[in-house]
């Protein structure tokens, strides 16, 4: 009986089935951690809405703030367009600060946490490793009150105007001025290193507003305001 027939077929089998397992899967799982940088403009046009007096300045600072997610990844070895979506943790934060003449001075600080998703469009250049990628996300506030205050108003230097408690303004702060929901455009640019790390440096710009101003006796109005966020993270993917 002639074998060799049959040994050839064997041998072309395993060799097919291992060109398939040694083929680089296109779906792969993520975890991500980082942090970065954001910013909150516009919330001294709904403390100060006119020009009720003047020599004094308002100055908007940035915050630091962590990110962290778990998503999904598409990409084809050699292709040169990719998707990922998942679902992320994120924070929007800002710091106003306020002085004058009188030295009078106060910083307001809303810091919002935020649980979502994101879905982006990886382009590879080079079809690996660095990639480009735009795209958005959208999250629900989870805390519409995190807003903070601290002055020096209760100094007796101030006595005559008779301002109210920082607790009592904080207090106010966080009924009147509410937090709301992120959807944001962003993108950037990354690496993927060995299949399985990757680091990302993305930007995000709130499309709608950060702040919502409720009815109140205290002159503060409503107005746009704009998060932006800049974020640096560090991935781990896992073949499936």
């Amino acid at each position: 009986m002639n074998i060799t027939p049959k040994i050839g077929i064997l041998a072309t089998l395993l060799l097919v089935n291992t060109n398939l397992f040694a083929q680089e899967t296109p779906f792969k799982l993520g975890v991500r951690l980082g942090g970065g940088m954001s910013v909150n403009t516009g919330m001294d046009k709904i403390l100060v809405p006119e020009d009720y007096y003047s020599n004094y300045n308002f100055k908007d600072k940035w915050q630091i703030t962590p990110t962290v997610g778990m998503f999904a990844q598409y990409h084809v070895n050699g292709s040169i367009i990719g998707v990922e979506g998942g679902f992320s943790y994120w924070q929007k934060a800002s710091q106003l600060v306020y002085n004058d003449n009188k030295e009078l001075n106060y910083k307001v600080t809303p810091r919002y946490n935020y649980i979502g998703v994101s879905a982006l469009l990886k382009i590879y250049p080079w079809r690996k490793g660095f990639n480009i990628s735009i795209g958005g996300r959208a999250g629900a506030n989870l805390n519409g009150k995190g807003i903070s205050y601290e002055s020096n108003q209760e100094d007796s230097k101030f006595a005559n105007y008779h301002f109210a408690t920082v607790d009592e303004t904080e207090r106010l702060m966080k009924e009147k001025l509410t937090g709301q929901p992120d959807i944001a455009v962003g993108g950037g640019f990354g690496y993927e290193i060995d299949h399985h790390w990757a680091v990302d440096l993305r930007y995000f710009y709130g499309l709608n507003s950060t702040i919502k101003t409720e009815h109140n006796d205290y002159n503060w109005a409503e107005h746009s305001t704009h998060g932006q966020n800049i974020e640096l993270s560090i991935s781990y993917l896992f073949k499936l």
